[in-house]
């Protein structure tokens, strides 16, 4: 008998639409989508993610209850007390298999991990977003996810908190990366291009200090100086991660051509 998701009890397959097909094939496609646990059980993977607060919570498997993780504090063992102690961050070893083949050692934890935290932080699901639109220099991804954000703030319906401002978005750390900003996000990708966009939207240097090009293409885009007159918002040049690196802190790390903009007096 063939074996099914244990959440959803249908077949370990997903039908793709044509528009997820990379070769044109204008016909539905199935393929295997077959999440099997250290325990036994299979899942479809986004059955699995749908049960990361209880799994993460309890490192035990939502259908079986066995223990998943092998170097967490409370795995039975048989071993003598010699054993190395536990490590800090749990694993949990899986067999995958999908459109683009088999991964037989996967780790699942910390897609678990950062979907439970999703589950619970659901503002910082757009401000990952960002990040990521960042790290790959989509300025005019950011630049429209920003534009979204003015939106739901101006929305009065909206509950106070519910989601980031735009400049809240600019300034926040992110938990799941050493809490770093979009800023350093950027710079460590060398995403010239972006690093140009957030220091003008997200910080109180002066419009000298930036190139004439970036200037006057941030003014054919319309794109304001957020923090400029005011003295609400952090200035992202300034925010720290958790290694209490400013974004300044970066560029010295990068070395040339990055050291340049804080010798110009860019970060002061």
């Amino acid at each position: 008998m063939a074996e099914i998701c244990r959440v959803c009890h249908d077949p370990l397959t997903i039908t793709l639409d044509s528009e997820d097909l990379e070769d044109g094939d204008q016909q539905q496609q199935t393929v295997p989508d077959d999440l099997l646990l250290p325990c036994g059980c299979h899942f479809h993977w986004q059955c699995l993610l749908d049960q990361s607060t209880a799994v993460t919570t309890t490192l035990s498997c939502p259908s079986c209850n066995a223990f998943l993780s092998p170097n967490a504090a409370g795995a039975s063992s048989s071993s003598s007390s010699s054993a190395a102690p536990p490590l800090t961050t749990p694993i949990i070893l899986t067999h995958y298999t999908n459109e683009g083949g088999v991964q037989p050692y996967l780790d699942i934890y910390p897609s678990l991990a950062e979907e439970a935290f999703l589950a619970a932080h659901p503002e910082a699901r757009p401000a990952r977003a960002f990040h990521t639109l960042a790290s790959e220099g989509e300025v005019q991804g950011m630049v429209e996810l920003l534009t979204d954000a003015d939106g739901d703030a101006d929305d009065e319906e909206e509950e106070e908190g519910a989601r980031l401002s735009a400049t809240r978005l600019l300034a926040w750390r992110d938990p799941l990366n050493g809490g770093q900003t979009a800023l350093h996000v950027a710079l460590e990708a060398r995403q010239e291009e972006a690093v140009w966009v957030l220091l003008w939207l997200g910080s109180r240097a002066s419009r000298d200090s930036f190139p004439e090009a970036v200037v006057q293409i941030a003014a054919a885009n319309g794109l304001p100086r957020r923090l400029e007159g005011t003295a609400d918002g952090e200035d992202v040049r300034f925010v720290r991660d958790e290694r209490g690196r400013t974004a300044g802190d970066v560029c010295l790390e990068l070395g040339e051509p990055w050291t340049r903009l804080v010798e110009g007096g860019l970060f002061i």
